[in-house]
């Protein structure tokens, strides 16, 4: 993201404090109106953070990536902002897009990408730590279709799910939650179409590996469908839904090994937005996610449920307050592993945060300060000496540096 340029997890919503506006499915859009035929663009952003877990927590958890590496986690349950008591680089991102003409009949577009989000992006990847450096990269290519335009992507590109996007200053608050870190994928590769059927309707189609694969990691393929109203300039409502065998880039080695994973899987997702006033916008997620099948040898199953509430409220022209609020349940059925955190028994995951944001130099630099409270049904934080908590609380101090 930007000038602000938009590339959104959920792909086809950018809200602005007066309108909802539609932008190119999970693309790097810039603000110029028509782009010159061949022409190059560059941009990007450095995400510093530092964050006080006031659970001390010690030792850290370790996050072990597929093909090899480890990261230390001190703040679990938590996407990027992993690291406590230390300043922090969260992400690098250049972005580099290249429009469709001059010799070349299709466009390009590259996310590259390094710091400890990277890796968590890339976690669960069967292809290793190779794609790491790589969030996107996609071939554009434009088509009138009985008079449609259907944009179609082929390459690896982030997710349509989720109101939560990858890159911080594209989200209310600093942190995200527990619904972007475990019941939807971040990433896919394959093909994408989007189109918009009339005025009010859009529709994002996809074929691809699956969840978070690059190297398919059994042989399957999933589907995505995706369907956005906007009614009129204050809402947008957007319904998906994605089905396949998945196996390590969906649920990581230890409950799918690399290359014996086939769990049939499907996700659904309704996201409601409505700018109540220019001044206040109010957000929703729901997700509901199932998967049965084989890991290896052993027949497992399990559902998740995730639910969460966003606000933000515009104190000035450069300030604003945001809350979200967000439950998230895992159940395991045969197996008695739960599928997406990986615990002996039913989890109940609650959250409420809290952040204020000012900007500065024209919006170029982004500031945070963030309260977030933890609850778990079950000890799933890390305390000190090596125990386990149902609570976790942090503070964090945050800035997003575009250029």
């Amino acid at each position: 993201m930007r000038s602000r340029h938009l590339r959104s997890k959920s792909g086809i919503r950018a809200l602005s404090t007066t309108a909802i506006m539609l932008t190119a499915v999970c693309s790097n859009v810039h603000a110029d109106a028509t782009p010159k035929p061949g022409s190059i663009s560059v941009s990007g952003l450095a995400d510093f953070y530092y964050a006080q877990n006031f659970n001390d927590p010690y030792p850290a958890s370790i996050l072990g990536l597929v093909g090899g590496g480890s990261l230390s986690i001190d703040n679990v349950g938590r996407s990027f902002d992993v690291n406590n008591g230390i300043p922090s680089l969260s992400l690098f991102e250049v972005d580099l897009v290249r429009t469709e003409g001059k010799g070349i009949p299709f466009g390009l577009t590259a996310t590259l990408t390094a710091g400890d989000t990277a890796k968590v992006v890339e976690a669960n990847e069967p292809g290793g730590q190779g794609w790491e450096a790589v969030q996107q990269i996609y071939a554009t290519k434009s088509f009138d279709v009985m008079k449609h335009d259907v944009t179609v992507d082929v390459g690896k590109f982030v997710t349509p799910f989720g109101q939560e996007v990858i890159e911080s200053n594209g989200n209310d608050e600093y942190s995200r939650g527990f619904d972007f870190q475990y019941a939807i994928p971040f990433y896919h590769f394959g093909i994408r179409t989007n189109t918009p059927i009339n005025s009010q309707l859009n529709l994002y189609a996809a074929l691809v590996n699956g969840w978070n694969d690059v190297a398919d990691d059994n042989g399957s393929k999933s589907g995505i469908l995706q369907l956005t109203w906007t009614p009129n300039s204050l809402s947008s409502y957007a319904f998906g839904w994605m089905t396949g065998n998945e196996g390590t880039g969906a649920y990581g080695t230890g409950i799918a090994p690399v290359g014996k994973g086939n769990i049939d899987t499907n996700l659904f997702e309704f996201l409601p937005t409505y700018q109540v006033t220019p001044k206040l916008k109010l957000a929703g997620e729901l997700d509901y996610g199932q998967g049965a099948g084989n890991s290896g040898p052993t027949h497992i199953s399990g559902d998740w449920l995730a639910m969460a509430g966003y606000a933000k409220y515009q104190l000035t022209a450069n300030s604003d307050l945001a809350m979200r609020i967000e439950q998230f349940e895992d159940q395991p059925g045969a197996g008695g592993i739960s599928l997406r955190l990986g615990m002996p028994s039913y989890t109940k995951l609650r959250e409420i945060t809290v952040t204020y944001e000012h900007d500065f130099f024209k919006g170029n630099v982004i500031a945070r300060l963030e309260y977030r409270h933890d609850h778990s049904s079950q000890p799933f934080f890390l305390g000190s000496h090596g125990s386990t908590s149902v609570d976790q609380d942090t503070l964090e101090a945050s800035a997003v540096v575009k250029f």
